[in-house]
């Protein structure tokens, strides 16, 4: 696909004098652009967008050529983009998901059942009801490209407005109520304090809070109504000796589980999330004495933007599986 790229104009591309040229680019080198800046790797840029190392090199060529600047510094040790560089891929990330929308409005209007989806999740819904949403969408769209990012609500609320993602599920208790998105709760699911077998807590008939602060605890980034859970207890310790809340912190549940079943640290999780665990025995779920945590979860997407048939339908596949839990 070819595309005019003559806005950004005198000042920017060429010296003063010689003019403003209409310049005829190929998108694909601009998506190689764009790869090469991702990654600041000549080989895993490549290999990400399908090229060969010497072709992602000779795209870059080839539009620092048409262009008439140079728009990366690259040596032995890094790739950074020039500061013309980083303006031409401002306007390149604008371009790439003019396309991408340009492609959405056309399959929204022909109604198909071809195209992709990007859907942005937070750590505790991932291991809840999107898998099997994502597994039916997948049996019944099978000519569907689906992409999943996992991240914390802040991140993938900017990946949401930019456009980079259709929709997400996560923890909505600290969204800034953005007018701009529109937001549908889930059904709140009550969340477990766990720790090995064996551990010291194991076999308690009773757990404070303050107990559990004895511990390192390990989880996704804590929302505030978390930090107010454990606060509204104070450690005997006082709150000046308390460890930060959490100990650890990782958006990775795979990466939490394993932690927790080699140490002493303590995690909580959905139950569904720690099922083959305990089904093995090898985690036990802690008898909390406090008011129970529960999740503040819902499903986001832009509040002016039609969502696709594709999405819509991933939205009604996730209530119907919330609604049954």
């Amino acid at each position: 696909m070819l595309i005019r790229f003559d806005s950004l104009g005198e000042s920017l591309l060429h010296p003063p004098g010689i003019g403003t040229y209409l310049h005829m680019i190929e998108l694909r080198d601009l998506q190689n652009l764009l790869s090469i800046d991702a990654h600041r790797h000549f080989g895993r840029a490549a290999e990400a967008v399908g090229l060969s190392q010497s072709a992602l090199t000779k795209s870059l060529q080839r539009l620092e050529k048409e262009l008439g600047v140079r728009l990366f510094d690259r040596s032995s040790t890094r790739v950074e983009p020039t500061t013309v560089g980083q303006e031409v891929l401002d306007r390149a990330n604008q371009i790439a998901l003019g396309v991408t929308e340009l492609q959405r409005s056309v399959d929204l209007l022909r109604g198909v059942k071809i195209g992709a989806i990007n859907v942005g999740v937070g750590p505790a819904m991932a291991e809840s009801h999107l898998s099997s949403a994502l597994a039916r969408l997948v049996d019944e769209h099978p000519l569907t490209r689906i992409s999943v990012r996992v991240d914390h609500w802040q991140q993938l609320s900017a990946w949401l407005l930019s456009g980079e993602i259709d929709l997400f599920i996560a923890d909505l208790s600290e969204s800034t109520g953005d007018e701009r998105i529109e937001s549908i709760p889930l059904p709140a699911e009550e969340i477990a304090w766990y720790c090995r077998a064996g551990h010291p807590l194991a076999e308690r008939d009773r757990v404070s809070r303050s107990d559990l602060v004895r511990f390192p605890i390990v989880s996704p980034r804590f929302p505030q109504w978390a930090i107010n859970w454990f606060a509204a207890e104070e450690s005997s310790e006082g709150p000046e000796e308390r460890a930060p809340l959490p100990t650890l912190e990782c958006e990775n549940y795979a990466m939490l589980k394993r932690i927790v079943l080699s140490s002493d640290s303590i995690s909580a999780a959905l139950p569904t999330t720690i099922r083959y665990e305990l089904e093995r025995e090898q985690v036990v779920i802690l008898p909390v004495d406090a008011p129970k945590l529960v999740t503040h979860a819902g499903v986001a997407y832009l509040r002016h933007r039609s969502p696709s048939p594709l999405v819509t339908k991933a939205i009604e596949v996730i209530m119907s599986l919330a609604s049954r839990a």
